[in-house]
């Protein structure tokens, strides 16, 4: 999260760090057969295919949430130059639930649970199309607050945090499930 923090240029950094997950996954997967994307060590573990489509399901579900909150920010807190992210206290609580180097499991809410099929069609290019969809919404962050435009959670109306947030949240959660994806690659056991 420092690099959020240190930051000359929040959105930038946000943009490269979108970017490293979606090669990283590239790498990950290239050369991988549909049985070596779908297998996993036990029936209670997730394979490469369903983490990668649990971070385009998550990610998703943001999209609804992105487009109103942007309009919003337009609206009622343009600014002229970059600003340095300033993590709102949920968001910073969040934050620290996925970042990669939290050993506690947290199971995924039912509404970001990936397939549960034995073979995910499409699970690189879904997880590299939401990608996508994801850095234009923070491309059009440009020019607003972003450290003050609100949200509402996809999980819980209830819990809110800023617009900044959930961009990082997208980025650090990408990293934890990557991690995982690649844990399943060097597991005992993976096919050849």
């Amino acid at each position: 999260m420092k690099q959020f923090l240190e930051s000359q240029n929040f959105l930038k950094t946000v943009i490269e760090e979108a970017d490293r997950n979606s090669q990283g996954a590239q790498q990950l997967v290239h050369g991988l057969s549909d049985n070596q994307m779908s297998w996993t060590s036990s029936p209670d573990r997730w394979s490469i295919a369903q983490c990668l489509d649990h971070l385009a399901v998550t990610s998703r579900q943001f999209n609804s949430y992105f487009t109103p909150a942007i309009k919003q920010g337009r609206q009622k807190w343009p600014v002229k130059s970059a600003l340095p992210y300033q993590p709102s206290w949920v968001g910073g609580w969040l934050i620290r639930q996925v970042v990669p180097e939290t050993t506690r499991k947290v199971p995924a809410p039912k509404v970001f649970r990936p397939a549960q099929s034995a073979l995910i069609e499409g699970a690189l290019e879904n997880f590299l199309n939401q990608q996508s969809i994801f850095l234009g919404f923070v491309r059009e962050a440009q020019g607003i607050d972003y450290n003050k435009v609100r949200l509402r959670s996809p999980v819980t109306p209830l819990m809110r945090y800023s617009l900044a947030d959930a961009f990082v949240v997208t980025v650090v959660h990408g990293w934890r499930h990557l991690a995982q994806a690649k844990r399943v690659r060097d597991t005992s056991g993976f096919p050849a």
